[in-house]
């Protein structure tokens, strides 16, 4: 089922859209789509519910992972990345969905905390099928170059998924603003 950027802007609850700057619709747009293997450290991540357990560790056996990258204070790209992740999470409750985890890792670990992360989740009505992470200060920089995503202001970061898994190490890049059904087709042939 295709929807447009208006209907995913539209699923967002005031407060989101509020963030994003904008008081436009916004145009669909194409995602690049390239598939690479990476090697990822087990660095610490903490959930909304304050439990600390290494990235590896805790997603190594889940299977398909969809990763998006955000930050609670962002009023750019993140208002799009949430609405595109919140319909994948949507679809996934459907009947015969894959079985894909989801996972929004903040690349602002001087903000973002499990408390700030657990409201943003609980606004946008994240199922518990979608994971909001932080790593600390020191281990975010290495962490998010494990993932290929450049270093720089938290402003400045990409709008970006990551759909693969971690045991084989393969993964497809995802940039721009991708279809939440190709990216549901995509965790099929991923799924085991």
């Amino acid at each position: 089922m295709i929807r447009s950027l208006a209907l995913l802007l539209a699923l967002l609850p005031a407060a989101a859209l509020a963030h994003s700057g904008h008081d436009h619709a916004a145009a669909p747009m194409e995602s690049a789509l390239t598939q690479e293997r990476l090697l990822l450290p087990d660095i610490p991540v903490t959930d909304t519910q304050g439990e600390t357990a290494g990235f590896v560790t805790r997603y190594g056996d889940a299977g398909p992972v969809l990763i998006s990258f955000i930050y609670t204070e962002c009023k750019d790209n993140c208002t799009m990345v949430k609405a595109v992740m919140k319909l994948v999470d949507a679809d996934l409750q459907a009947p015969g969905a894959p079985p894909l985890r989801l996972i929004a890792l903040s690349v602002d670990p001087w903000r973002d905390t499990p408390g700030t992360l657990a409201t943003a989740a609980a606004e946008i009505e994240a199922s518990g099928n979608w994971d909001w992470l932080v790593a600390s200060r020191a281990d975010t920089p290495v962490l998010l170059s494990a993932f290929g995503l450049k270093p720089g202001p938290v402003e400045a970061h990409e709008a970006v998924y990551l759909l693969g898994d971690l045991r084989s190490g393969t993964f497809w890049r995802i940039s721009g603003v991708p279809d939440p059904a190709q990216l549901i087709e995509q965790a099929r042939g991923i799924a085991p």
